[in-house]
């Protein structure tokens, strides 16, 4: 076997070690997601939106969207030419 072969059975390896792990992570947090943490943060966004969103241009959606991002809570919007 040669040296890279080898090599690249361990790269293979530790990306499906990293998968796994993002799997479990994705489960575990599932319920805490739903129940707890995006609930929180659309409040905030909420909380946010009747002060007044501070709008900051981040990048372009695939489409060639402008996408804002709120510097304050972190809320995005993506605005079309409409």
């Amino acid at each position: 076997m040669t040296e890279e072969t080898e090599s690249t059975k361990i790269w293979i390896e530790k990306g499906l070690i990293e998968k796994a792990r993002r799997q479990k992570m994705s489960e575990l947090m599932d319920e805490y997601d739903k129940t707890v943490y995006y609930p929180a943060k659309k409040a905030l966004h909420e909380r946010c939106e009747k002060v007044g969103h501070h709008w900051n241009f981040s990048d372009l959606n695939p489409v060639g969207y402008p996408i804002f991002v709120c510097s304050i809570c972190g809320a995005t919007e993506i605005r079309s030419d409409e």
